[in-house]
């Protein structure tokens, strides 16, 4: 560095007295506070370096070669040259990270060895606290760009080698020795990468020189993001970005010119696209499509994924969520995850409510302006305030408007999930009801909500809830901000000084009718609906939508839905919902029915397979033949003419992409599990905690009851539990049999039952280790007669239900270990039926176990080879016996 030009910079802006410590820096050598110390009688310290070091050791001997030839490092030395000259020393690991793009980085690990007393690491002295460095993070530059009055032109700095740049004190030198690759050793004179004081001490003299810029040229603002730079002048000034790399080699600056860019309206800075005369970010569209189609990868259900690949996602959507907050109560679930992760060297297939949230980020993604108006950093008041009140409902003012919903009581009555935070949470959905009824959002926005409700105010900030029905919710929500491009923040009022409370508890006060704001009620607050439940309509919300926009279900489509068999409906909400994403795709994001004979025809080319239209969306020809009955079905529900269209086309249409399917491999079928993976379960599970029992007992019950595992499973793991979608310790009945035992479970949340008819679940007993009926007195017994989920333990005095997820998730692991993959949570329902078949039990009496109506048993029916039949046979007599002889 030029110290003379530095000091009269620093003089002339009046910042040498603040930056002082920096001339001492470039001068002598910035300290990395690392103290004087010794490892007990050692003459050195120099582990090898990492195995990872060998996947950048190119980089490493050219990044080491350039640093000697430019006389920042000195070497190569034995470990004896370096002992007569500085007495004890040390060196820590090289290595290497992978970078977000896949490149390769060499690091030097000063953390090494990590939490071992005698032999503490480099960092472990070093207080971050004594390194401190300014940032100007995502939220700082928005911030800045949102109260701009004026558009203004964005420019680009880089400094070449950053670290590389920064000299640190000789006292520090024989605690950073390297190591080389070739073992001898080597001295390093500049910060590097992996230590704790390479950020503040960098940081230092990047501030003083972004000071300086600041100072000495026309600009409104300049942006530090480690060595990154965004520059920001008013359209109207002629600076020039020549003129600051011309300054900034005066003062011995090395500059990375490639990276530099001249001023323009747009430039990518942390990783987005910042747009000064537009006031808008976007991410990178390459950006965007990469993180597109790294959601697919995880939505393939056949394959599993590492830990490290997990954190790399959320970390991905993560800074996504910066010009999305709105997704943010998405992410919950991958943390989730990550959290329920037994074994960080272990692979592991998508858990169902990650593939949820997943599914949310892919629609969102696809459909969204990727170019956002900057959020405004201060937040509008508009007197917006709301109230809940579990004795009436439901209030909300925004200024001289109101709106009230009152709570039906048939309804409230009832044991279900939705608690006051939910009701609080309807009431922040009542007013963005409001502010679109009344056309009052405006793109870019941020208003203010008050709320008397603390969990309210958290999860305003915070977009996520760990209450199910409170997310659900907040996903409505981050749907409407996203699409309206404004967003909310969350105030704390007291109870007594909440104006609207009056109005949550049923009276109107001096509030005009007139002003009143009424607007259709939400399908998913319909809770009263004669034969569907909430629960419901929520598995069938593509099919009673008209398109992308959602409708109240009436009374009369309620009965009307009702002469469908519930089966029926769900397979055409999957048509409708493909048909949707297939119209979203087009750029019709808004589509409202009917369809058109265009629409239909096309989305019959885009699904199924032909040679000119590739996606990775294809479905089989039989697939869309039906997807075709959903669709008409839909517009019979919705009273619209489906369009007129020559079958013989759409017949042509669907043998051509036939002919197409016959070419490809047959799906391999579900596989079953068989008595030996029951076993090896049961031997497992037994001797585990209360939840490895638990599982253990459910097991066996889906696998003789031939029932899904999420039949058997709960919406959330602990928390009251609706009792019209939840098998409950009531709902078991255990009689006496010719043979024994029987258990009976009645199934409300079947997937094939119908509304208000619950499934029987008929259970008999055996004499051996996997009697289905002893697993459930087990369960009965461990939940100490009171009511509540079967399948489920106490910890702590607190009731913990199984969800599919945990359960899925634990078999698996414990499946694998045993060398069996690939079996899925379905495998139990074909692995009881198939063993059935297979030993000669009558096709009916399978078919009323099972609780099949059709030959749709076939589908579940695996065959048996003669020597799996032969296993199986020896299996159950040694079982038998073994039970005997106990």
């Amino acid at each position: 560095m030029n110290l003379s030009l530095w000091k009269e910079a620093l003089t002339n802006a009046n910042l040498l007295k603040e930056f002082k410590d920096v001339l001492q820096g470039f001068k002598y050598g910035f300290n990395q506070g690392i103290p004087d110390h010794f490892l007990g009688n050692l003459s050195w310290f120099t582990p090898d370096n990492h195995l990872s070091s060998s996947l950048a050791a190119e980089k490493i001997r050219e990044s080491m070669k350039k640093e000697i030839d430019a006389k920042r490092m000195y070497g190569p030395f034995t470990h004896e040259e370096v002992f007569a000259r500085l007495g004890f020393f040390r060196s820590s690991p090289l290595g290497a990270v992978v970078n977000g793009d896949g490149s390769v980085r060499p690091i030097n690990d000063l953390s090494f060895p990590h939490h071992d007393p005698d032999f503490p690491s480099v960092n472990s002295f070093v207080d971050k606290d004594d390194f401190k460095t300014t940032w100007d993070d995502f939220n700082v530059v928005a911030s800045f760009f949102k109260e701009l009055d004026k558009p203004v032109k964005l420019a680009l700095f880089d400094w070449e080698k950053a670290y590389r740049q920064i000299p640190t004190h000789p006292s520090q030198w024989r605690y950073l020795m390297v190591k080389g690759l070739d073992n001898l050793l080597y001295l390093d004179t500049r910060i590097t990468f992996g230590g704790v004081a390479g950020c503040g001490s960098f940081g230092r003299p990047a501030d003083a020189w972004k000071c300086i810029m600041e100072k000495e040229f026309d600009l409104i603002k300049v942006f530090r993001w480690v060595d990154d730079n965004l520059f920001v002048k008013e359209i109207s000034l002629k600076t020039d970005m020549n003129q600051i790399i011309a300054r900034s080699i005066d003062l011995g600056v090395l500059t990375n010119e490639k990276k530099c860019s001249s001023f323009s309206d747009e430039q990518k800075f942390i990783g987005f696209v910042w747009n000064g005369k537009e006031k808008t970010v976007k991410l990178p569209d390459q950006k965007l499509e990469q993180q597109k189609l790294q959601i697919k990868e995880f939505q393939d259900k056949t394959r599993s994924f590492s830990f490290n690949e997990v954190e790399i996602l959320t970390g991905r959507l993560n800074h996504v969520s910066y010009i999305l907050p709105q997704l943010k109560c998405y992410l919950r679930g991958l943390y989730r995850w990550m959290l329920d992760w037994f074994d960080l060297n272990a692979k592991r297939k998508t858990p169902e409510d990650v593939l949820a949230d997943l599914e949310q980020w892919s629609s969102i993604l696809d459909s969204f302006q990727p170019t956002r108006l900057i959020m405004s950093s201060n937040p509008k008041e508009i007197g917006w305030i709301g109230d809940a009140s579990s004795s009436f409902g439901v209030g909300v003012l925004i200024g001289k408007y109101w709106s009230q919903l009152r709570l039906q009581h048939k309804w409230w009555n009832l044991d279900n999930n939705r608690a006051i935070a939910w009701l609080e949470t309807v009431a922040i959905r009542v007013g963005l009801l409001m502010l679109i009824n009344l056309r009052r959002q405006r793109e870019g926005s941020n208003v203010i909500v008050w709320t008397d409700n603390t969990t309210t105010e958290s999860v305003l900030e915070k977009r996520k809830s760990k209450d199910t029905e409170v997310n659900e919710e907040w996903k409505w929500k981050q749907q409407e901000l996203i699409k309206n491009e404004f967003d909310i923040t969350g105030r704390r009022v007291t109870s007594k000084n909440n104006i609207a409370d009056a109005l949550s508890r049923g009276f109107v006060g001096n509030l005009k009718t007139e002003n009143r704001v009424h607007f259709p009620l939400p399908v998913e607050w319909e809770v009263n609906l004669e034969c569907l439940t909430v629960a419901h309509l929520n598995k069938i919300k593509a099919f009673i939508s008209k398109g992308t926009s959602h409708y109240p279900v009436s009374a009369l489509n309620a009965h009307l839905l009702s002469g469908w068999k519930w089966n029926t409906l769900i397979g055409y909400n999957a048509a409708v919902k493909k048909f949707i994403f297939f119209k979203n795709l087009s750029g019709q994001h808004d589509f409202v029915l009917p369809a058109t004979s265009k629409d239909i025809k096309d989305f019959c080319f885009w699904a199924g397979r032909n040679l000119y239209l590739n996606n990775s969306y294809k479905i089989s020809a039989s697939s869309i033949k039906k997807y075709l009955c959903g669709i008409k079905a839909w517009h019979t529900f919705h009273d619209t003419l489906y369009p007129e269209i020559a079958d013989k086309r759409i017949e042509l249409l669907l043998k051509a992409s036939a002919k197409i399917d016959a070419t490809r491999p047959l799906k391999p079928k579900k596989p079953a599990i068989m008595l030996k993976h029951l076993i090896w379960l049961s031997n497992v599970l037994f001797p585990g905690g209360k939840v490895d029992k638990a599982i253990m007992d459910l097991s066996i019950v889906a696998f003789w009851g031939m029932a899904r595992v999420g039949e058997l499973t709960y919406a959330k793991p602990f928390g009251t539990l609706n009792a019209q979608l939840s098998l409950l310790t009531t709902d078991v009945r255990i009689i006496k049999s010719a043979i024994g035992e029987k258990a009976i479970l009645s199934v409300r949340n079947a997937k094939t039952a119908t509304p208000g008819n619950p499934q029987q679940i008929i259970l008999h007993s055996l004499k051996n280790m996997l009697c289905p009926v002893l697993a459930i007195k087990r369960r009965l017994e461990e939940a100490e007669g009171k009511e509540t989920s079967l399948f489920g333990f106490y910890s702590e005095g607190t009731r913990k239900h199984l969800t599919r997820a945990i359960a899925v998730n634990r078999i698996q692991l414990v499946l694998r270990s045993g060398g069996f993959d690939g079996l899925l949570g379905h495998s139990f329902r074909v692995g009881g039926a198939s063993l059935r078949f297979a030993l000669g039990t009558p096709v009916e009496e399978i078919c009323i176990l099972g609780r099949w109506a059709s030959n749709c048993y076939k589908l579940y029916i695996r065959d048996y080879s003669e020597s799996d039949v032969l296993e199986s046979k020896k299996i159950v007599d040694e079982l038998n016996e073994l039970w005997e002889e106990d």
